[in-house]
């Protein structure tokens, strides 16, 4: 037993104060090596021990107990006391009760490995940043003591066997070690990274002109590694597996990023195809339709070149939607029923769009035809232009005409005036009360026109003066007589001409 002024620390046996180390092990060995002691200070020692350990593991162990209670729960033993099997009762259907979240949980323990995986992975992108920088010399002397500033290696004594083939090492076998970990293994297990790879992975604008690279593959041979590169020798950096899949598993990740699937590729260029489709639509039909109206506004050659152009468009149309049907159908993992009901939704639209379009896709005039078509439109334009010049012309006519009847109006009116005021004078002169009889040039002639007319009534007006022997009204009538004729004269003249 201890004494009272010594204390110790650690996992130690209450009886024989011996330090185990861990929880488990101490358990384990008070009931192995104390086993013959009272059972009221065993019972009680257990419930300490219990207490400790869910102290120091936490949660853990009560979702272990949980589940071992339930292990045993759905077994029985038989009246001999061994396990023959599972409960026939825990094969009927049940009813659900106390239900428990493991969401927490594996959240928890997958959160620890991806950022296990996560740090890792970004400490060794950083150290291998450093290794291919401008500030990391090429002499093979200086290299080997910048490479262990950056990662510090693992001493030999440490490792007697590579941990990855399990081999010892001897004077043939020598210790390598990865230069971005530190850690050891043989020639045999050691991966060789390329500089270009390395930029890939450090750079992100690093732009590769040689195509994809990867690690290096060794050959079955002893030989160097710049053997199998050329006479030159690009340069490497030696890793381990371990650091190989982290990088690897970047890579991916970068490509992932980068690149796209190729349902996406193929889509993207039936979209294309079909607005360059759409766009020379829109300048092919006006074409078509000034063309067979015979129109010389557009030219026959061009329009033929946006129609090839236009059919061309539809075939590779209809061939990437065809590949975009079939895509992945021939694999041993076919794709996923959202990715089938995808490529179909993509040819139906395809399939839709040609049939759309293509119907009201109209052909063009071959060169006979355009030319008929040339020739008819001239004669039907010439014919229209003639149309438009009558119709001008006999609205000129009937624009003249009524213009001349104003101007007759006009001249009758005034004459009436005229007569009116000469009655009016001469009124005062009448001896035996002589008034024109109006009465008697109604029906004298049945003509239309107004000045024949009113020469008429004027002719009945000098005769019915003759006869009252009013000289001076025979002289004033006969004076308005001709200056009518003459108006009426040049009238004709000009209507003749």
């Amino acid at each position: 037993m201890a004494t009272a002024a010594e204390v110790r620390e650690g996992f130690l046996c209450p009886m024989c104060m011996k330090d185990l180390g861990t929880v488990t092990l101490l358990q384990g060995h008070f009931e192995e090596e104390h086993s013959t002691e009272d059972k009221d200070v065993l019972q009680q020692l257990r419930g300490l021990f219990g207490k400790a350990k869910k102290k120091i593991l936490g949660d853990r162990d009560e979702v272990e107990d949980s589940s071992q209670s339930c292990l045993q729960s759905s077994v029985y033993k038989s009246p001999a006391g061994t396990i023959s099997g599972y409960d026939p009762v825990a094969w009927e259907p049940q009813e659900i009760g106390v239900t428990h979240s493991w969401t927490d949980l594996y959240k928890a323990h997958r959160g620890a490995k991806v950022d296990r995986y996560v740090v890792e992975t970004n400490k060794l992108i950083i150290r291998l940043d450093k290794l291919t920088g401008p500030d990391a010399p090429m002499e093979t002397s200086k290299r080997r003591a910048y490479e262990k500033s950056v990662v510090p290696w693992l001493p030999d004594s440490h490792v007697k066997e590579c941990p990855f083939c399990r081999r010892n090492f001897t004077l043939t076998r020598r210790r390598h070690h990865c230069r971005l970990c530190g850690d050891i293994m043989c020639d045999k297990c050691s991966q060789f990274l390329p500089y270009t790879f390395a930029k890939k992975l450090t750079d992100p604008t690093f732009q590769n002109q040689d195509g994809e690279v990867g690690f290096l593959c060794r050959t079955g041979s002893n030989s160097s590694l710049n053997s199998i590169l050329g006479p030159e020798g690009d340069p490497h950096i030696r890793t381990c597996q371990n650091c190989r899949k982290l990088l690897e598993r970047r890579n991916e990740q970068i490509e992932q990023r980068t690149n796209k699937p190729t349902i996406v590729l193929l889509y993207e260029k039936l979209k294309s195809c079909v607005e360059a489709a759409e766009e020379l639509l829109t300048q092919y039909m006006p074409m078509v339709e000034s063309l067979s109206c015979g129109e010389s506004m557009y030219n026959l050659q061009e329009a033929q070149r946006y129609r090839i152009k236009i059919t061309k468009f539809y075939e590779t149309i209809d061939g990437l939607s065809k590949r975009i049907l079939n895509l992945g159908l021939n694999n041993e993992d076919e794709p996923s029923q959202k990715q089938l009901l995808l490529q179909r939704a993509i040819r139906t639209y395809a399939t839709n769009f040609m049939q759309d379009n293509m119907l009201g896709l109209q052909a063009l005039p071959t060169e006979e035809q355009y030319v008929k078509l040339q020739e008819a439109r001239k004669l039907e334009i010439q014919k229209r232009i003639a149309a438009e010049r009558q119709a001008a012309f006999e609205a000129q006519q009937r624009e003249k005409r009524a213009k001349e009847q104003r101007e007759q109006k006009e001249i009758v009116r005034s004459e009436q005036l005229k007569q009116s005021e000469t009655r009016e004078r001469s009124g005062s002169q009448k001896l035996a009360g002589w008034i024109p009889n109006e009465s008697s040039h109604i029906n004298f002639n049945n003509t239309d026109d107004p000045m024949i007319q009113q020469m008429n009534i004027i002719r009945s007006y000098i005769k019915q003066a003759k006869q009252a022997g009013k000289l001076d009204e025979v002289q004033m009538l006969e004076q308005n007589l001709k200056e009518l004729q003459n108006e009426y004269l040049r009238q004709q003249r000009q209507n003749w001409s």
